[in-house]
């Protein structure tokens, strides 16, 4: 009975993992050829091939990592890279906190909470609290796979820029930037839906084109997002 409970667990686990293959393969392109261009530019900046492989490894951050690198070739010093870096992705300590709620009936040991927080990404974080809210059965193993083919796809993908930048730079360089806004795009018609989703999405978007009209670009992300938010909560409590 106990060795048929374990062929059960682990067919079961085998199942989770295919899932979040299939769940996460849109992000997972997306993420590669992102960091294919990141690649590309670490290797035009002069730095060695394993740089752009070993930040997507240890830092695994896509806005952060293009903003160390035009510090780094800059000149700056170590202190504002690392005080950048640690600013761009202060968001993640609200993401984390709110999946940290979520995550009770996933029952996870602290180890794997630590590796979840660190794999968990913009569109992780989107896709995972769309499924968790949705009630859908989520288990760890279905969560840190899917958070595992995304880093190795963003790690695979920096290394195989910096291979072949001698040969694709220019082509890199015109044809591949629109690959993290048709991420994201996917992302959002993904999440949104239901009318209360489209609405706040419009007011998002509505809000960031207005902030780029009077020229407030450093802060149209932070008020889009707290506008969006509001709308969300608003929209809830009526409904409710």
């Amino acid at each position: 009975m106990r060795t048929g409970s374990l062929k059960n667990l682990n067919y079961a686990e085998r199942g989770d993992v295919k899932e979040s293959l299939l769940n996460a393969s849109p992000i997972m392109a997306g993420y590669f050829v992102v960091a294919f261009v990141f690649g590309v530019m670490c290797l035009n900046a002069g730095l060695p091939v394993w740089f752009p492989a070993a930040m997507c490894l240890f830092v695994y951050a896509g806005t952060a990592q293009f903003a160390a690198l035009a510090l780094l070739t800059s000149g700056a010093s170590l202190l504002p890279i690392v005080l950048s870096t640690l600013l761009i992705n202060s968001r993640h300590i609200l993401m984390s906190m709110y999946m940290s709620k979520k995550l009770g009936p996933v029952g996870m040991s602290g180890l794997k909470k630590s590796l979840y927080a660190f794999g968990l990404t913009d569109e992780s974080f989107a896709m995972h609290s769309q499924r968790l809210e949705s009630r859908i059965a989520t288990t760890a193993s279905y969560l840190l796979s899917f958070n595992a083919f995304c880093h190795v796809s963003w790690i695979t993908g920096g290394f195989a820029g910096a291979v072949a930048s001698e040969y694709l730079a220019k082509f890199i360089s015109f044809k591949l930037d629109y690959a993290l806004t048709a991420m994201m795009l996917f992302v959002l018609v993904a999440l949104c839906n239901t009318t209360g989703k489209r609405i706040v999405a419009l007011v998002s978007v509505a809000t960031t084109i207005g902030m780029n009209f009077i020229h407030i670009s450093p802060l149209n992300v932070f008020v889009a997002t707290a506008v969006g938010c509001g709308v969300g909560v608003c929209l809830k409590k009526s409904s409710s």
